[in-house]
């Protein structure tokens, strides 16, 4: 029994020191993250997506012809 609850003990010390370590690197780099010169709401994309494929279903612009009916 004693080993068992030693064991128990570790295995929740181990888990509150990975659970401390995670909160404290979300916190170090939402520190880092809020620090920069740049502006929320300024942000540009930089990447280049390709072209979508020929055979891909576009979406249907215009009236809803359901009125609803999966509402």
């Amino acid at each position: 029994m004693t080993r068992r609850l030693s064991a128990l003990a570790l295995a929740a010390l181990l888990f509150g020191a990975a659970a401390t370590a995670a909160v404290l690197v979300n916190v170090l780099l939402l520190g880092r993250a809020s620090a920069s010169s740049d502006p929320v709401g300024h942000l540009t994309a930089r990447t280049h997506l390709p072209a979508a494929p020929a055979w891909t279903v576009r979406p249907i612009h215009g009236e809803i012809e359901n009125d609803g009916a999966d509402d």
